[in-house]
């Protein structure tokens, strides 16, 4: 499933109750009344355990959260910046060889 389908699906089920009116890629959230301040919460908790990029404060905007469109061009960078992101792998082995210490005793860290 891609991931405009997966966010259309979720908006859907979750936070648009009007069966009349078809939502397309595009259309606004806030123009139509999609959602509210509670369903852009509901939004960014679904984007951030479904597509597992964390979602800072300062970008919970329109320009990311008011449209499927924007939604899943905002998955789209910041799976793209999370998987070149050298820097957060060697973070995540450090913390695994970290608790492996703590779990196991003093250990000569391979270089």
């Amino acid at each position: 499933m891609q991931i405009e389908d997966e966010i259309r699906q979720f908006v859907l089920e979750n936070l648009y109750f009007s069966e009349d009116t078809p939502i397309r890629d595009e259309d606004s959230f806030l123009k139509t009344g999609v959602i509210d301040s509670m369903g852009v919460m509901e939004l960014v908790t679904f984007v951030q355990s479904k597509f597992g990029v964390a979602v800072a404060p300062s970008e919970v905007v329109v320009e990311h959260f008011d449209s499927i469109r924007q939604i899943a061009r905002f998955i789209q960078q910041k799976l793209a910046t999370k998987a070149g992101n050298t820097g957060e792998q060697a973070v995540i082995r450090a913390d695994t060889i970290a608790a492996k210490q703590q779990t196991a005793g003093p250990q000569e860290i391979p270089a």
